[in-house]
């Protein structure tokens, strides 16, 4: 085994030195539809017949310039620009054949295209090893012979044919093209990734405003509805009554009115944008009697508890409202939010525990709000569906959570649970610094 890993390791050097990685090509991400002439296997064959032409024909025209027999010659001739096929992959393997070519006058075509390969492909990965292989075409082409050295404008002449025009300037050329190949490719990525980004974004946004919806649906619906179906399952009652009939048809009336009112206020904004949709369709206004939506005054939202207590008692539960501290305007959030903590923990009253006395208390202090709903047991069982196949009013079991996300968001907390007697507990606590004004 200590035999074996200094040969794997040197093995894993030598690959890593001499092939380019395979995800280096010279397409740039995303492209499609290349044309024939632009793709990679076309061009390297294109590349390898020219180099491969010239050859041959300046064999042909001068068979003894080689290091062997004119048929020798000719086959060398036609056997070195066959490596530029592999250019991208091996450039380093290709330079080294086309070096040894032109040191041996077997054929000089080949130096270019392989010095610009070695900068195309080998460039963007290692710069060192582009410099090196320019360091030995300078010392492949530098004549070692004296004559060229006694005469400094020959010798010019031969480095600036040799070296500059053959070697330097398609290496130059190679980098430039490499290094532009691997910018394209980066802001393609980097494009790739920012419309992935966006895409993830708006598919969190559109989540978002679906579970919006979803919670002041809920909201709107809820109580309204449960208010509808406690009035009218008492309808069935009181039907000798021709006077307590009436109060609750007309009970119903204005709770379907205002139910009404409230999902065309919210469709409507919906419509018109998210941001219009942020200030009222979580009951900011208030339905008149004849089902008309008003403006929300200052307060307004915090204020219309006192109705929720009202529209709940004439339902038939036993409901005290108590106020302490010195009322005041706040921000919208908060009162909006404490006008659905209130409305949620009755609608969960009517529907867990009809009858039970509740209490709610809403205390201003200096720098919080704090709404507190509390209710005993229940009065009496509650009521069943027609069908008896489940409760009057059934429970989505999702309204306590939407409520907590939406008192977060106002900045405050909220605390539910059941409470020793029986009964059960809604507190908010909501950050309450009075309204800026405009």
């Amino acid at each position: 085994m200590s035999t074996s890993s200094p040969s794997r390791h040197f093995r894993h050097v030598v690959r890593s030195w001499c092939v380019v990685p395979v995800n280096h090509r010279a397409v740039v991400p995303g492209r499609s539809g290349r044309t024939p002439l632009r793709s990679p296997v076309v061009a390297d064959v294109l590349v390898t017949a020219i180099v491969l032409g010239l050859s041959v024909w300046n064999s042909v025209k001068n068979p003894y310039l080689g290091p062997a027999a004119p048929w020798a010659n000719l086959l060398l001739a036609a056997l070195v620009p066959l490596p530029l096929l592999a250019r991208r992959r091996v450039p380093e393997a290709v330079l080294a054949v086309a070096l040894v070519a032109k040191v041996l006058q077997i054929s000089y075509f080949a130096l270019p295209f392989a010095f610009y390969a070695e900068g195309a492909y080998r460039g963007p990965h290692s710069r060192r090893t582009v410099w090196v292989t320019a360091a030995a075409g300078l010392l492949a082409v530098v004549p070692w012979t004296a004559g060229p050295w006694t005469h400094p404008r020959m010798l010019l002449g031969s480095i600036l044919v040799n070296f500059v025009l053959a070697i330097l300037v398609p290496l130059l050329l190679g980098l430039y093209q490499g290094e532009r190949r691997a910018v394209l490719a980066g802001l393609m990525e980097r494009a790739e990734r920012a419309e992935r980004e966006q895409r993830l974004r708006a598919e969190a946004a559109r989540a978002e405003e679906r579970q919006r919806i979803a919670s002041e649906m809920h909201d709107v619906v809820s109580h309204q509805v449960s208010l509808i179906v406690v009035h009218a399952g008492a309808l069935a009652t009181v039907a000798h009554d021709p006077k307590v009939t009436a109060e609750a048809a007309q009970i119903i009336q204005t709770a379907g009115r205002q139910a009404l009112t409230e999902l065309r206020e919210m469709l409507g904004l919906l419509k018109s944008g998210p941001d219009t949709a942020a200030g009222a369709a979580d009951g900011d206004g208030t339905a008149d009697g004849d089902g008309a939506a008003q403006p929300a005054a200052d307060g307004a939202a915090v204020g219309r508890i006192a109705a929720l207590a009202d529209s709940s008692r004439a339902a038939g539960l036993p409901v005290t409202l108590h106020s302490e501290g010195e009322p005041r305007a706040l921000a919208e959030q908060v009162e909006r939010a404490a006008y659905r903590v209130v409305q949620e923990a009755l609608t969960n009253v009517h529907k867990h525990a009809p009858g039970a006395a509740t209490d709610i208390r809403v205390t201003y202090r200096p720098d919080a709000l704090s709404v507190n709903v509390t209710n005993g047991p229940a009065g009496r069982p509650a009521d069943r569906s027609p069908d008896g196949e489940g409760p009057l009013l059934p429970s989505g079991g999702h309204g306590l959570i939407g409520l907590a996300e939406r008192v977060r968001l106002a900045g405050g907390d909220l605390d539910a649970g059941p409470r020793d007697d029986g009964g059960f507990h809604v507190s908010a606590t909501l950050p309450a610094p009075p309204r800026t004004a405009d």
